[in-house]
């Protein structure tokens, strides 16, 4: 999406499929939602967008507080430790030093959204910003000493320093934030530009998945008055759009290409700007990163490029070079942790200890994979008495976070994901891969639409895009949405970045998971699940 803005497991042992029937699952169709669903996607209320704002400057200081301490640490320990100045004349270097990196790191535009939302760029920034520090340090240091006492050492490490430290930092806050976000907080309300399919896409995307950060307040377009926009606040003219805006409390619109004219288009953006509302184009590329989308101005006119998707070989044996060594060096370090799990569950029940899982594996082809089993012996057969604690919707994929199969130690085993430890071993005989889409069983990849099963492409992985982007989120759309889009956008780094995710989701649910043991509270506790506007026909909603 471009802007104008300015501103950051399946079968019975694991997510099995619901019972029903083998139908297809073509691409979504549109559903008119109830006026009671609608109200809980948009939020008109008073004083909502003032809140926004100071709920987005809170944001902006967290950010600055978090990169200020990371220079000013950095900079400060290298100093202390590695110059050769006096004192006094160290505190003034490595001053000037910070002040010069925040200077750059503002220029640069590492508080605004549009920055912020790419985290390669926005790497790529932090580290520019410290190297200027690193040379103002250097400059500073000649300044106030002589070239024996040149600072060369500290400005080097203190740059290096800062520039992990930041972009830690700013990662940990980017996932607190995603998941905060999913929560309700931090998010902006928009009012959609346009009526048709794709609209109703957006609509859907930002309905499903709250983590992106989107409410949508209203619609402005030529067919608003008709199903499914009667529902939510809506006009059929664009010299209505500043009064919708003030009535949901909008900061800004999105206008989506197929959906409006060149004039309309034009006369949309000069009426959101007119009115201080924040401008973002939808160009209709679903699977496309935005890494591979160039502007490629015509005249002074946007225009956008966008680059095929074409990994490089090496890459490809990068990555099976990756796997084979990983698993070859994680299976020996994780055998005391497996054989303690073993003790634990032959213990529990009697049961076996490994659950073989029939999945669908590359190229379509049926195969196995290796679980610890963590739910009962005939959970295969409970299914059909548990469909109504489904807590996937819009599709045939399952799961019940308080599901009944799952024994004590099983509950443990999964919030640790050290379940998925034997994986490691279809990972090293070329089953599977360390990232991939997600398995699936065979009954729910009877019912994916051709589209979707282009995903059998490639390996399934132990991880993936879908599980660290969107793990717990019940609708099927995202689930659909982000295997295809790592399928068409896949590479070395992107596979090195989801790992970096999964490290640190898997760290933080084990500590909870031995925090909270022995204290697990009955029941679940869930946010309300937020209406769908797509059906998946042949899928019980």
């Amino acid at each position: 999406m471009s802007s104008t803005k300015d501103a950051a497991s399946s079968g019975p042992e694991d997510h099995g499929p619901g019972p029903g029937g083998a139908a297809a699952v073509p691409s979504p169709r549109l559903a008119e939602p109830s006026p009671a669903d609608a109200t809980a996607i948009i939020d008109p209320s008073p004083g909502f967008s003032a809140w926004q704002s100071r709920s987005e400057r809170s944001l902006r200081w967290q950010l600055f507080a978090g990169d200020l301490l990371a220079v000013g640490l950095a900079w400060g320990l290298a100093m202390l430790f590695q110059s050769h100045l006096k004192p006094d004349k160290s505190v003034v270097v490595s001053f000037a030093a910070v002040v010069s990196a925040l200077l750059v790191i503002q220029l640069l535009g590492l508080y605004r959204s549009w920055v912020c939302d790419e985290f390669s760029r926005q790497a790529a920034r932090i580290m520019a910003a410290t190297a200027v520090g690193a040379v103002v340090l250097v400059a500073s240091g000649w300044l106030a000493g002589s070239l024996v006492a040149l600072p060369a050492a500290p400005a080097v490490e203190g740059a290096v320093g800062a520039a992990v430290l930041m972009i830690v930092l700013r990662w940990r806050f980017r996932r607190w934030l995603k998941s905060k976000r999913a929560e309700g907080h931090f998010v902006q309300t928009v009012i959609l530009v346009g009526t048709n399919e794709d609209t109703a896409a957006v609509w859907q995307m930002f309905s499903d998945e709250p983590e992106l950060g989107y409410r949508i307040g209203g619609v402005v377009g030529r067919q608003a008055d008709e199903p499914p926009w009667r529902a939510i606040q809506h006009r059929t003219a664009l010299d209505d759009l500043p009064q919708l805006s003030a009535e949901v409390g909008a900061e800004g619109v999105i206008l989506v290409g197929s959906a409006v004219t060149a004039a309309d288009t034009a006369a949309a953006v000069q009426a959101s700007l007119g009115c201080g509302l924040h401008v973002q184009f939808w160009p209709g590329l679903p699977g496309v990163l935005s890494r591979r989308i160039r502007t490629a101005p015509v005249c002074g006119l946007p225009m956008l490029y966008v680059e095929a998707h074409r990994p490089l070989a090496w890459q490809v044996w990068a990555k099976r070079a990756m796997d084979i060594t990983a698993a070859a060096v994680l299976i020996p370090l994780s055998a005391p942790v497996l054989l303690l799990a073993a003790i634990c569950i032959r213990l529990e029940d009697r049961g076996p200890v490994i659950y073989r899982h029939a999945v669908i594996g590359r190229y379509g082809v049926h195969t196995e994979v290796l679980k610890l089993r963590t739910m009962v012996p005939n959970a295969a057969q409970m299914l059909d008495r548990i469909e109504e604690l489904n807590e996937r919707k819009g599709g045939p994929l399952f799961k019940a976070s308080n599901d009944p199969r799952v024994t004590r130690i099983g509950h443990f085993l999964r919030a640790t994901s050290i379940d998925e430890l034997p994986q490691l071993w279809d990972v090293l005989t070329g089953r599977m891969s360390l990232v991939g889409p997600r398995f699936a069983v065979p009954q729910e990849a009877a019912q994916f639409d051709e589209e979707l099963q282009r995903r059998t492409a490639m390996r399934p992985g132990i991880t993936g895009l879908w599980q660290t982007e969107a793990r717990d989120n019940p609708s099927f759309s995202a689930y659909r949405r982000l295997d295809l889009l790592y399928i068409d956008n896949w590479s070395l780094g992107l596979d090195l970045a989801i790992l970096a995710n999964t490290a640190h989701a898997v760290s933080v649910r084990a500590v909870k998971a031995v925090l909270i043991r022995g204290h697990r509270k009955q029941g679940l506790v869930r946010t309300a699940a937020v209406p769908s506007m797509i059906q998946t026909p042949g899928a019980k909603l």
